[in-house]
């Protein structure tokens, strides 16, 4: 468990992280314009999270997946495979675009570190999916009902013994070895040691050894294009990332169908699963963003939308655990910065209940009149630009757009535009068009 032993109120804190990050101290700006780029766009950011009525401009984030690295005519297969070509399109993007936060090269993971662990969480170009397309969740249940005691006794060794044998198949012999408790005594090591020692398992290891060693040398590749993108003046959008704890259960373990059916057959242990994912998931947003400098913590929300399940299933399934997590997050100086899929047009009542701390809703397919009404002058919330007006619209049908958006959504200070999604396509023009009217339109 991660402690927060500063005892100022949570806001301060959170504020003082996002100064920290502004700063920019340490990257190496080749001069002091850069430096002065770096700033404005990452203090444009922490001005609307914190809604500061002295913001001179709405900052524009639009969520760049796949679409860099295809813009610059790069497949989904060489993005994964090619972290130099990665790297350099991800600078590019942000040289040529000029977006106020740039994308998350990162975010589209390794491919060969993939194949060595036989990943089956996802599908990816060249494995399940076309080369020139973008990875695919494929959900399953990879978690028995009768498994919940195992997560709730244990997290970490369900994690280790049952869930990823299930999901990285390479790593599948080690769902034979006993409990790492066994190493406790010297008269007990023995046996535990032994099982590690069997050729399945050691096969097993090693596989591990070699994903770890593939990341290793993808990130020193990748590393300093990232270091280059914010020296040119380009903040990212997030330090670390975490999830809801019913999004944990319902994407990866469970799977959506068995979750919903446990709502009404088990739902004091989905309660219960949930709550003892709650501090991993504090730890594991906050390591990440410490270890970056960069106080805002990615959370994509996935099953709590409208339809999803009830009002009321919300309000007791989904909610209470993901504001604990945002919380948890806010007590280290962390900014939670939900990335809200599908409508919340049902449940914007309950994002006001975190106006006490800083943090950022990122709306899908929200009414963003409504979520103004709701949520303006209350918490950040940004989004609600359509892709496919990216995709099929002209640059003046996006112009008019965006300046409508603007119009509809940014009157309270606490406003970031952005696209609804996380963008695998874009078109060039229609992108530039939507970068260009945000930073006219949005001038307070």
């Amino acid at each position: 468990m991660i402690e927060a032993k500063d005892k100022r109120p949570l806001i301060e804190r959170q504020d003082a992280f996002l100064d920290e990050w502004v700063a920019g101290n340490g990257i190496p700006f080749a001069n002091d314009q850069d430096k002065a780029a770096y700033q404005e766009r990452a203090g444009l950011v922490a001005a609307a999270v914190k809604i500061d009525p002295a913001i001179k401009r709405v900052p524009v984030m639009p969520l760049g997946a796949f679409a860099p690295t295809l813009l610059a005519g790069i497949s989904g297969h060489q993005a994964m495979y090619d972290p130099e070509a990665a790297g350099k399109a991800h600078l590019d993007y942000c040289l040529n675009f000029a977006p106020d936060i740039a994308a998350s090269a990162p975010m589209l993971m390794y491919g060969p570190a993939l194949e060595a662990l036989d990943y089956q969480l996802y599908k990816w170009p060249g494995h399940g999916v076309a080369e020139h397309l973008s990875y695919q969740f494929n959900e399953k249940e990879y978690m028995q009902a009768d498994e919940y005691d195992h997560l709730i006794g244990d997290p970490t060794d369900f994690w280790l013994r049952s869930w990823m044998p299930k999901t990285h198949a390479a790593m599948a012999p080690l769902a034979s070895i006993p409990p790492v408790y066994g190493s406790v005594e010297l008269p007990m090591l023995g046996p535990w040691l032994i099982a590690l020692g069997t050729p399945p398992v050691q096969a097993a290891l090693k596989a591990l050894m070699e994903a770890g060693k593939h990341c290793f040398d993808w990130i020193n590749a990748l590393g300093p294009y990232l270091v280059k993108i914010k020296a040119a003046g380009f903040p990212f959008g997030a330090g670390s990332a975490t999830k809801a704890p019913f999004d944990v259960l319902s994407d990866s373990f469970r799977g959506t169908t068995a979750l919903m059916m446990d709502l009404y057959r088990r739902p004091d242990k989905v309660l219960e699963a949930m709550q003892r994912l709650v501090q991993p998931m504090v730890d594991w947003g906050v390591r990440g963003a410490k270890a970056n400098g960069n106080p805002m913590v990615f959370i994509p929300l996935h099953k709590g939308a409208d339809g999803f399940m009830s009002d009321d299933q919300f309000g007791k399934f989904y909610w209470p655990t993901l504001k604990a997590v945002m919380y948890g997050l806010a007590e280290a100086g962390c900014v939670p910065a939900c990335f809200v899929e599908g409508g919340y047009n049902q449940r914007l009542e309950y994002l006001t209940e975190t106006s006490d701390i800083r943090c950022l809703y990122l709306f899908d397919r929200t009414d963003m009149a409504k979520a103004r009404q709701v949520l303006g002058g209350k918490v950040c919330f940004a989004g609600g630009f359509p892709i496919s007006l990216i995709l099929t619209g002209t640059p003046e049908q996006v112009r008019d757009e965006t300046q409508k958006l603007i119009d509809a959504a940014a009157g309270d200070k606490g406003y970031i535009l952005s696209i609804g999604c996380a963008m695998d396509e874009a078109r060039a023009d229609t992108l530039k068009a939507f970068i260009d009217a945000g930073k006219q339109y949005g001038v307070y």
